[in-house]
């Protein structure tokens, strides 16, 4: 194990130092395919720029044709043509002659170079007799700061065009040329000219391409269902072309894998031969070993009997293996009949608590129970004091009513006997009245009775005035008779109204007497009421704490049903754990060191030597 470790670990290490190398040489080798190519574009464009730089003679001179015929020739170019700032007309180095209606100076290479004040180069653009690309070279040229003339050439880049298909570091890989904007110039397919690079792939944007043109290192990406490394360089100094080398990853790295390849076969066999051997050793070493391991599995797969031992003979590893394996069991056995004799204590402790609980559970029933009755007896006798303090309430506000009756009874008593009083002193004052009366009835009676006389004594002359006075001395008589009856009923009248206020002073008295005893049942119902609210009171404490009592004998009784529950749970785990000890077969004594020869099963003898 340790030496196909170490193989292992060898053969990542190699694998991973080999595939940096590897990297590292991939990035060189495509480094120099790609600056090799840009040079090559590169010493091209210079030589055109460099031809057109020289001919700034040629644009100061009046008879510029001969120069622009010996620049098409030498530069390769199709075409050269000077225009002047001045004038629509341009001189062409093929002798073409331009319709009436062309102007030089509203062509772009004639604009682009006259912007730029510079070399410019065109984009490229097909050309409509051989089907190739051209482009337009055009440099402007001054004459004392003012801009003289232009010329401008074209030229075919079918040469640009041969160094960019030309690339192909591996069969799969291959080379293309964009311009800035990502436009195809150059690629291997030629129906991919002039699209845009998108085509190749949807990440490959102009954005993209300039963070490959700028990256040190290649880039990864999938090109038409290919995985691709790429690398590339700006080209043709300002034109914005950018060489761009799709090298295939996977081809590229075919070394590696072979690498990495041989490295897993070789391990595979290494490890196998390796596998072989120590297997044939570990066989050797381990026989005896083997044989008892057989011994321990028949002991183990047996009837649990752990007052076996292993034959202890000799002194080698084997005999050591038994030696531990004899004191082991002896724990084990000593261990299993503890817990054997502990299971037993569990037991019975376990069903005496089961009893207990059960006979706790049955008292703290019958304490709820019981609970349960005083709390209904104490609620009736909640509600029967709450209303006999309701009734004392109530008697207390009648009484309270009665007592404001009965004070009013004795002011009217009081006003009665004040009126009886003033009764009496106006018929005291009749009486007098009366008495005057029948004194002035006299006193006519006795006028009437002289006039009588004076008129008998008149004779004849008096008869009409004696007739007169004998009706004023009856009417006198009778006014007498009257005002004797009158005091009479004046008397009488005054002999009951003394009765009446002598019946409505005692009134008055019983009534005050009345108001005093009303005030006292009062002033006892009032404090009936106090008694009756603090009993209430006392009461719903009770009351209270009897349903707390009764809410905690609950309690108790839940726990005493779960401290029950818990004991048969503890009974039947020591039941079961007694059965489960019950088959091993134990000694009545824990021996750990008693010496029992093996047997096994077909009670053949076997010795370990």
């Amino acid at each position: 194990m340790a030496i196909t470790l170490a193989l292992v670990i060898n053969g990542i290490a190699s694998y991973t130092t080999v595939k940096h190398h590897n990297s590292q040489q991939v990035t060189r080798n495509l480094s120099a395919v790609v600056n090799g190519n840009t040079q090559a574009i590169n010493e091209w464009f210079s030589a055109r720029y460099t031809m057109l730089s020289s001919m700034g003679d040629a644009a100061n001179s009046d008879e510029p044709l001969a120069a622009l015929r010996q620049l098409a020739g030498s530069g390769s170019f199709m075409t050269a043509y000077i225009a002047y700032p001045s004038t629509p007309d341009a001189i062409f180095s093929d002798g073409w002659q331009p319709p009436s209606d062309y102007d030089p100076r509203q062509r772009p290479w004639y604009q682009g170079a006259a912007e730029a004040q510079d070399t410019i180069i065109t984009a490229p653009y097909t050309d409509a007799q051989t089907g190739g690309l051209i482009v337009t070279f055009a440099r402007p040229f001054y004459r004392n700061g003012q801009l003289a003339a232009v010329i401008g050439a074209d030229i075919t880049i079918e040469d640009v065009i041969e160094i960019v298909t030309g690339i192909a570091p591996t069969p799969s890989s291959f080379g293309f040329l964009t311009t800035e904007d990502g436009t195809l110039i150059a690629h291997p397919d030629a129906e991919m000219t002039l699209e845009p690079s998108t085509r190749l792939s949807d990440k490959l944007t102009d954005t993209r391409l300039s963070q490959i043109t700028r990256a040190d290192a290649p880039q990864a990406l999938s090109l038409q269902n290919s995985e691709k490394l790429l690398m590339g360089r700006n080209v043709g100094g300002d034109s914005g072309w950018q060489l761009i080398v799709a090298l295939d990853e996977h081809e590229a790295t075919a070394g590696l894998r072979g690498i990495a390849t041989t490295s897993i076969v070789t391990l595979l066999i290494v490890a196998a031969i390796t596998a072989v051997v120590f297997g044939l050793l570990l066989s050797l070493l381990l026989r005896r070993l083997l044989v008892a391991r057989d011994a321990m599995d028949d002991i183990a797969s047996g009837e649990g009997d752990l007052t076996r031992r292993l034959p202890e003979e000799g002194n080698d590893e084997i005999t050591q293996i038994a030696k531990a394996f004899n004191r082991f069991v002896g724990k084990m056995e000593a261990v299993l009949v503890d817990v054997r004799t502990s299971s037993e204590s569990v037991h019975h402790a376990a069903n005496e608590i089961a009893m207990g609980g059960q006979d706790l559970s049955r008292r703290t029933d019958n304490a709820a129970a019981s609970l349960q009755q005083t709390s209904a007896s104490i609620e009736e006798i909640t509600s029967t004091v709450q209303h006999t303090a309701a009734s004392a309430k109530e008697a207390n506000k009648l009484s309270q009513t009665a007592s404001e009756v009965a004070n009013e009874g004795g002011k009217v008593v009081a006003d009665v006997v004040t009126t009886m009083e003033d009764i009496t002193r106006a018929s005291d004052k009749i009486g007098e009245i009366v008495t005057l009366m029948n004194s002035i009835s006299f006193q006519t009676n006795l006028l009437a009775l002289n006039a009588s006389v004076e008129a008998a004594r008149a004779g004849e002359h008096g008869r009409g005035f004696a007739v007169v006075a004998d009706e004023v001395r009856m009417l006198a008589g009778r006014s007498s008779d009257a005002a004797n009856d009158i005091q009479k009923l004046i008397e009488d009248s005054q002999s009951k109204v003394n009765n009446g206020t002598t019946l409505v002073r005692n009134a008055g008295t019983t009534m005050q007497d009345i108001v005093a005893h009303i005030t006292r049942v009062t002033d006892v119902l009032e404090e009936i009421n106090a008694a009756t609210s603090e009993q209430s009171d006392g009461i719903n404490q009770v009351n209270i704490a009897v349903a707390e009592l009764d809410r905690m004998t609950q309690e108790n009784a839940a726990m005493v049903e779960e401290s029950t529950t818990a004991a048969e749970q503890l009974k039947e785990q020591a039941d079961h754990l007694a059965g489960t000890i019950s088959s091993f077969k134990l000694s009545h004594a824990a021996t750990p060191a008693l010496q029992v020869p093996y047997q096994a099963h077909d009670n053949r003898r076997h010795h370990i030597t």
